[in-house]
């Protein structure tokens, strides 16, 4: 089994000057030899099959959340470069494509790309097909920064109910994950970065912090209550909201938010979404390469706008 490849964009390493630069001499050094269009004789092909979550002409890249490639890593969401070029101006946010993944070295790009459709939508409050209990978001429904979010109302890990509204006066941020997921870069990592985030806010004194499950009806308020726990989340400021798989879907069709069943585990969107203290979207982050530090100053900058009224 081939280790899992990394996009330069989804590295993690310890935030310091002397590992930043290191980074950097590394990824000019990759960069410097991928001159070469030409695959060599070594280059291995994998199919893969995904969501298309974000598109970036300029750089002719893809954000491809995909499941899992046999051989070569499990299901997650990352970047990929799209040969030839041209071939991305045509592709779209939500469109299921398939393609063959060509590792040459330690280069990796997408080829064959091969657009599938629209991702199949599933009426939030209808069972996904084949999976009982099982409740997808609609697609195409997330609101746009600037926009107020629709209040909700889930319930957390303490078993109580909570209305999203009455959070109203401080800025939220707001990340979906479910306590199952084995990829370490995406639901663990994401709850590693919220820790950061919250000691951050606790030390400002401000701000609250929301994770909403994807896997309701196996993240039980006991549950997740036994996860914040692990995380050292602080309850005054941290909460872990659960509900049924309707309400669950609403919440997340609303932050553009993606996921569903695929052999035995959850494939969905990364997101975390920045609410201000007025109860409007202030930023969204999509994939994994978003900082603790940016969360905190959109949160900073937000409390400063509702100061000044």
């Amino acid at each position: 089994m081939r280790r899992p490849l990394r996009s330069p964009r989804a590295i993690r390493v310890p935030f310091s000057r002397r590992s930043v630069l290191l980074l950097a001499a590394v990824l000019a050094s990759a960069c410097a030899r991928r001159s070469s269009e030409t695959p060599s004789d070594a280059a291995t092909r994998y199919p893969i099959e995904g969501v298309v979550r974000a598109v970036d002409v300029s750089a002719s890249r893809v954000t491809l959340e995909h499941g899992a490639v046999p051989g070569l890593m499990g299901p997650m969401t990352m970047v990929f470069p799209v040969r030839p070029a041209a071939v991305v101006s045509s592709l779209g946010t939500g469109q299921r494509i398939s393609a063959t993944v060509v590792v040459d070295g330690d280069r990796y790009w997408l080829e064959d790309v091969r657009r599938d459709g629209r991702a199949p939508a599933v009426s939030a409050g209808a069972p996904a097909s084949g999976s009982a209990g099982i409740v997808t978001p609609r697609p195409n429904r997330g609101i746009a920064v600037g926009d107020r979010v629709p209040d909700f109302v889930l319930t957390d890990e303490r078993g109580e109910r909570l209305r999203f509204s009455r959070l109203a006066g401080d800025p939220v941020a707001i990340t979906f994950l479910y306590t199952r997921c084995p990829v370490g870069t995406a639901c663990p990592l994401t709850t590693a970065k919220f820790s950061r985030l919250g000691a951050d806010l606790a030390r400002e004194g401000f701000g609250r912090l929301l994770t909403i499950t994807v896997d309701p009806e196996h993240d039980t308020p006991p549950v997740l209550a036994d996860y914040a726990k692990k995380a050292g989340a602080n309850p005054a400021r941290w909460t872990f909201l659960t509900g049924s798989p309707q309400e669950v879907a609403k919440v997340a069709s609303d932050f553009g938010v993606l996921y569903y069943p695929d052999r035995g585990q959850i494939v969905h969107s990364q997101t975390v979404a920045v609410v201000d203290a007025d109860g409007r979207l202030a930023n969204i982050y999509y994939g994994e390469t978003w900082e603790a530090k940016d969360v905190l100053r959109d949160m900073a900058q937000a409390k400063e706008k509702a100061r000044k009224g």
